[in-house]
C-alpha cells in the first residue's frame, strides 16, 4: 500500500519547521533555501505546502534521459538516483509543479524522496498539518479540505 504527505492548511501555522527539518536530514544544515519542501504564503491568509507528489505516472521519469528517476512499485515513491543523473533539468520541466531542485555540491537533481518511509517533516510539526496516510486516505482528507 503506498503512502503519501498531505498537507492541511488550515491547520499550518507557517512555522516552517518542516523546511528545516527537510534541510538539515538532507543537508546537516538549517537553510530554507536547502529545503525540498517549500511552505509558501496562500492566497487566503493561510500556508501553502509545496512538495513533490510521488504521482502515480511520474512526469519526471518519463523525461529523465539518464534513466536516474525510478519509481517503487511497493512504496510508490519516486527518487533520483544522484550517481545516475546529469542534472539536465529535464525533470524540472517534465513535473507539473517544478519540484526537482540541483542539489547542493552535486551536478545532480534532488526531491523529496519521504526519508526513506519516515519523514522527517511530519516529526516536527507541532500543528500536525503534516499526515502521512495511504493514498486513498490522502485523497478523502484533500476532498474534506477543499468543500
Amino acid at each position: 500500500m503506498t503512502e503519501v504527505i498531505v498537507h492541511d492548511p488550515g491547520l499550518c501555522t507557517g512555522c516552517r519547521q518542516c523546511m528545516t527539518a527537510c534541510s538539515f536530514r538532507n543537508y546537516k544544515t538549517y537553510n530554507y533555501d536547502l529545503s525540498l519542501c517549500k511552505v509558501i504564503d496562500g492566497p487566503h491568509g493561510d500556508f501553502v505546502r509545496v512538495h513533490c507528489q510521488h504521482c502515480r505516472d511520474p512526469m519526471c521519469m518519463a523525461a529523465c534521459p539518464a534513466g536516474a528517476i525510478k519509481k517503487d512499485e511497493a512504496t510508490g515513491f519516486v527518487t533520483i538516483d544522484k550517481m545516475l543523473c546529469i542534472g539536465c533539468k529535464a525533470c524540472v520541466w517534465a513535473c507539473p509543479i517544478s519540484i526537482p531542485q540541483m542539489q547542493r555540491g552535486l551536478k545532480a537533481m534532488a526531491k523529496c524522496d519521504m526519508c526513506g518511509g519516515d519523514p522527517e517533516c511530519i516529526k516536527v510539526c507541532s500543528a500536525k498539518a503534516i499526515k502521512f496516510v495511504t493514498r486513498e486516505e490522502g485523497m478523502k482528507i484533500i476532498r474534506s479540505i477543499t468543500k
